[in-house]
């Protein structure tokens, strides 16, 4: 399986508060039809925060259900503790799950220092049954993932990869030539795709990939064939919609600008809310912008 590519983080639909699993199923079944490399399930924009265990169950069994037999499945599966982390991972590998994505404990931060991290993610490693991939994202947790750590990490043979949504390129470098070789990463900021790409990494995870996903995918081959104006100049129409659904509108802005695009997004799971009616129109209008130019 080539762990490469383009992959949406994708938001989990709800329906009077509750997932709807059978708007889920539509979405994978549109995404089916595109090049994506695969899907990310219960990731930070799935809001895998507001669910219990039954819905992570629900959602990822369904999840597995529709995607297509040349997609993979990964699945984000961090918990607070090293024993429930390990719990999670093992439950989402028997619903299917190809890879589980593993961000830090993060509510003792403080107490989170590199030993400890190394000896958390090699103790779910050890204990996984599915490869794992290390997940950075310091703007949730409060927990950078330095890349001293990364390389170490690295050397574990069921550790495979990072997704990084620091949006550092330098820090992106630093990770990806100082791990081992085969090690997969994955940047997960969208408006760095492009200059990622130039460095050497393997593909992205990316939120505007659940409005646009042709416009994402067309980045990466157009790289891989070495077009680099061409892939340039897509990043730059796509950044703009790419910074208003995730900093400046986040998951409510990311599903209603999905509705606008054909796919279901829906409200988030309160205390997440739907944007105000003008930023839906600033993102319709950002959505026309990067389609019709």
């Amino acid at each position: 399986m080539d762990l490469s590519g383009v992959i949406p983080p994708i938001p989990t639909p709800f329906a009077d508060g509750e997932p709807a699993l059978g708007r889920l199923e539509e979405n994978i079944e549109k995404w089916n039809r595109t090049q994506l490399s695969g899907y990310l399930v219960l990731g930070s924009n799935g809001e895998a925060v507001y669910l219990n265990e039954q819905e992570k169950v629900s959602l990822v069994q369904k999840a597995r259900e529709a995607t297509s037999a040349s997609k993979f499945l990964m699945v984000g599966t961090g918990a607070e503790s090293t024993k429930e982390t390990i719990h999670l991972t093992n439950l989402m590998a028997d619903c299917g799950a190809d890879f589980g994505l593993v961000a830090p404990p993060f509510y003792y931060k403080g107490g989170m220092r590199e030993g400890i991290l190394l000896d958390h993610f090699t103790a779910v490693a050890e204990a996984a049954r599915m490869p794992i991939l290390l997940y950075n994202v310091p703007q949730f947790t409060g927990l950078n993932l330095e890349p001293g750590l990364v390389a170490k990490l690295s050397e574990h043979p069921n550790i495979v990869g990072l997704k990084d949504s620091l949006g550092n390129v330098g820090q992106l470098h630093e990770s990806l030539f100082s791990s081992r070789p085969g090690f997969r990463v994955f940047v997960g900021s969208a408006p760095v795709f492009f200059p990622s790409l130039c460095l050497g990494i393997h593909g992205g995870i990316l939120a505007v990939a659940n409005v646009i996903p042709d416009i994402c995918i067309q980045i990466f081959d157009l790289f891989q064939q070495k077009r680099y104006e061409e892939a340039r100049s897509l990043q730059t129409r796509m950044t703009p919609l790419a910074k208003a659904v995730t900093v400046r509108y986040g998951i409510g802005g990311l599903k209603a600008v999905m509705d606008r695009a054909g796919y279901f997004g829906g409200d988030p799971r309160l205390p997440l809310q739907r944007p105000a009616p003008e930023v839906e129109n600033e993102l319709q209008a950002l959505l026309l912008a990067v389609e019709e130019s």
